[in-house]
Parts: structure tokens; C-alpha cells; sequence
């Protein structure tokens, strides 16, 4: 047997809960109608095996408790730089590189045009690995060569390349190096190089890199 009921509104007859459908019941709602929860509070919802519950955009799922069997996430913000031509380097001077060239930017926070630094969003403080790297061009017997991270625009991580002429690396030598820093909102970071040779090096653009990625789940 079945039956309709049109009522404007549908309230208990006693105390404060109003039960629809009895255990082992399937209540429906059709496709086109609306179940407007927004001014109200759900309990206990699940959303069945091979449902797909979809937030629309503008709004926002909202945790005040515990959240399980959720991933943690990929590894954004990240940015991947280089330089689209080489770089000239006066001897004896913190320089900044100038990474003007974008493999990606996940969140559009890398500068690749004025100050080269990646500034970490609102929202996105966390640790993050920071990979790092340069070419050398016209590096002789004895100077010494640095690369280093800046953050806040002071210097927190700081590679020796060594001595060319100890080393034996003079001519094209590269250093390649990586760090986790704890960043918060705002804090910025850029990739600067030093070297003593008295004159001029050379850093090769194409062969000179810049990358950070937010760590999840640390």
C-alpha cells in the first residue's frame, strides 16, 4: 500500500525528535529536490558505498574534530625555477640569482620577474624541503665559490664549494644542495651565490636551479 502526505511542516508530537522511516527503511529524496540543511546541525550522515558527496563550489567542510582515513595531501605550494640565460657575478659580493624561468607554480607564489623568491601563502606555513644548485663558468685554481639560501633576506643555509685548486673542480665546478626549513605565512626565501675570485664568473643559466616543495604529514 502506498500513500502521500502534503503537510507544510511536520513536527513531533512529543518532546524534541521526530523520527522518519523505521530501521531497515529507505527514505528517498528524488533527483531535483533539495535537503537544505544550512541552518541546521547533522549527526551520524553517511554517505553509502559508490555515492559521491560533492561540495559545491563557494562552499567549505569544516573539521572540529577528528579527521580519519583521509590522505595528507600532496606536496603543494611547490615551485621549480631556472635561469633563461646565464648570469654574471662580481667577486666579493652576496648576489641574488635570477631564476626568471618557471617549470611550475603551483600557487603562484614564486617571483620570477622582480625579486625572485618564492613567499609562502596565507595559510601554508609548514616544513619545507628546498632544492638548490649552480654552474660555474671560468672558476681557476684557488677561489672559492658559495651558494647559499636567504630567508627573510638573511642567510640560514650555506654551501662550501671548497677550494678550486684543493678540490680539484676549477674550470666548471657545480654544487647541488638541499634543506627542510620550518617557514610560516610571509616568510620568503631566495637563492644567492658568492665568489672570491677578484673578477668576474659566470653562471650558467640552463644548468642552475631553484625548487621547494611543502612537506606533509611532518
Amino acid at each position: 500500500m502506498s500513500s502521500e502526505v502534503k503537510a507544510n511542516k511536520i513536527s513531533p508530537a512529543t518532546g524534541t525528535a521526530l523520527q522518519i522511516s523505521d530501521s531497515g527503511d529507505t527514505t528517498t529524496i528524488p533527483s531535483g529536490a533539495t535537503l537544505d540543511v544550512s541552518s541546521a546541525t547533522m549527526t551520524g550522515f553517511t554517505i553509502p558505498s559508490g555515492q559521491t558527496l560533492t561540495v559545491a563550489s563557494g562552499g567549505t567542510i569544516t573539521n572540529s574534530g577528528t579527521a580519519t582515513g583521509f590522505s595528507s595531501g600532496d606536496n603543494t605550494p611547490s615551485f621549480a625555477a631556472t635561469m633563461g640565460s646565464d648570469q654574471s657575478v662580481t667577486s666579493g659580493t652576496w648576489t641574488l640569482l635570477e631564476f626568471d624561468t618557471e617549470d611550475w607554480d603551483t600557487d603562484s607564489a614564486f617571483d620570477s620577474t622582480t625579486n625572485y623568491r618564492f613567499t609562502v601563502p596565507t595559510g601554508e606555513g609548514g616544513k619545507y624541503l628546498i632544492l638548490y644548485g649552480a654552474r660555474m663558468n671560468g672558476v681557476g685554481s684557488g677561489n672559492q665559490i658559495y651558494g647559499a639560501i636567504y630567508l627573510n633576506n638573511s642567510y640560514v643555509e650555506i654551501s662550501d664549494t671548497g677550494n678550486m685548486g684543493a678540490d680539484g673542480f676549477e674550470g666548471n665546478p657545480r654544487y647541488t644542495c638541499s634543506v627542510v626549513l620550518a617557514l610560516t605565512a610571509g616568510d620568503y626565501i631566495d637563492h644567492r651565490f658568492v665568489q672570491n675570485s677578484g673578477g668576474t664568473l659566470s653562471i650558467e643559466g640552463g644548468r642552475s636551479y631553484f625548487q621547494a616543495f611543502k612537506l606533509n604529514g611532518v
